[in-house]
């Protein structure tokens, strides 16, 4: 867990800069946000040039297509970092990424889009920087949680299993995602009966978070669920049929929730690691998973290392990386802890 050979961790200061495209959207703003919030030196990328003068930032500013190879290497020149939220990136997403290795950039993204990630980690494995895609709550919590309770089991690790409980909130890029995942879902899933600290809750197997921790849970199986109310957990076992016919009507959804919204969302995230010699469980929490994910990318930007495409948990260290994340404020809350087993 420790670092990797390649690109070293950013030192903050007055000659890192990072550069953040699609800065006008919900997540794109978000981020804005909490660089300047930090103080951190950034320029901000879009191709509305109306929408981009919009957003409340000091920074420079590009106008430019992510179609345009050209405007990107101009737009990454000098840059530490770069952080991307254009989405979905299942279509939009992979020039960045080109851009970022062609550049020597380090990169990290908002994705919650598996297949994206498999994409990349195929595409990108010789990158001369970290591509590290899924930097945002979809995969930091999971999959630096994850990794921090198989270090913790200390022996042969059977199976690694991620669960999460979170309240919904409407918006385009949750629905994608969800989508995304209903199509991946199996009719025969499993439901599951998971120990959180204050009770046992039920769970249905999804395959979100599946990607990014097979590359380094070595041989042990790998479960993700979501954590649903007993009476609805059998039910959604059947919606992998009928939730991608819902497909069109993402995009009429909000773009994201309000601030009050976000606010009142809360979250927990298991991980499990089991095996002979016994369980270890890390559990995190918080509230307000737009505004960590905003707090995550920033963070991620600064602080990964190494070379070519990886999994969050392998091109950050999982504990001293919670710890930074660790807090709260008027942009989310967010906590972790080891569990006894």
């Amino acid at each position: 867990m420790g670092p990797h050979a390649g690109v070293p961790p950013q030192t903050p200061g007055i000659d890192a800069v990072i550069a953040l495209l699609g800065a006008t959207g919900y997540t794109g703003k978000l981020v804005a946000t909490e660089l300047s919030r930090r103080g951190i030196p950034h320029r901000l990328g879009a191709r509305s040039p109306e929408k981009l003068a919009s957003v409340p930032s000091d920074a420079e500013r590009f106008v430019l297509d992510v179609g345009e190879s050209g405007r990107l290497d101009e737009f990454l020149d000098g840059a530490t970092a770069v952080i991307s939220t254009v989405g979905p990136f299942i279509r939009l997403g992979m020039p960045a990424v080109e851009a970022a290795a062609r550049n020597g950039v380090p990169y990290v993204d908002s994705t919650g889009e598996q297949q994206f990630m498999a994409d990349v980690y195929a595409k990108f494995a010789d990158a001369p920087a970290p591509i590290v895609p899924g930097c945002g709550f979809d995969f930091i919590p999971a999959d630096l949680a994850a990794a921090v309770a198989m270090a913790d089991l200390g022996s042969e690790v059977s199976e690694i299993a991620v669960h999460t409980q979170a309240a919904p909130i409407p918006s385009r890029g949750t629905a994608r995602t969800t989508v995304e995942m209903a199509e991946a879902l199996s009719s025969d899933a499993r439901v599951r009966r998971v120990a959180f600290p204050d009770r046992v809750r039920t769970a249905v197997e999804f395959p979100f978070g599946d990607v990014p921790l097979a590359r380094h849970a070595g041989r042990a199986r790998v479960v993700t669920t979501m954590v649903l109310p007993s009476a609805v957990a059998p039910v959604v076992r059947r919606l992998s049929g009928v939730l991608p016919k819902l497909a069109p009507l993402v995009e009429r959804l909000p773009e994201g929730p309000s601030p009050k919204m976000r606010a009142r969302a809360k979250f927990r995230v298991l991980a499990e690691a089991l095996g002979p010699g016994g369980r270890a469980a890390v559990l995190c929490e918080g509230r307000d998973v737009y505004g960590l994910t905003a707090r995550f990318l920033v963070a991620a930007a600064e602080k990964v290392t190494g070379a070519g495409a990886m999994a969050p948990a392998e091109a950050l260290d999982p504990v001293p990386f919670l710890d930074t994340v660790t807090g709260e404020d008027e942009h989310g809350a967010f906590s972790w802890r080891h569990l006894s087993a």
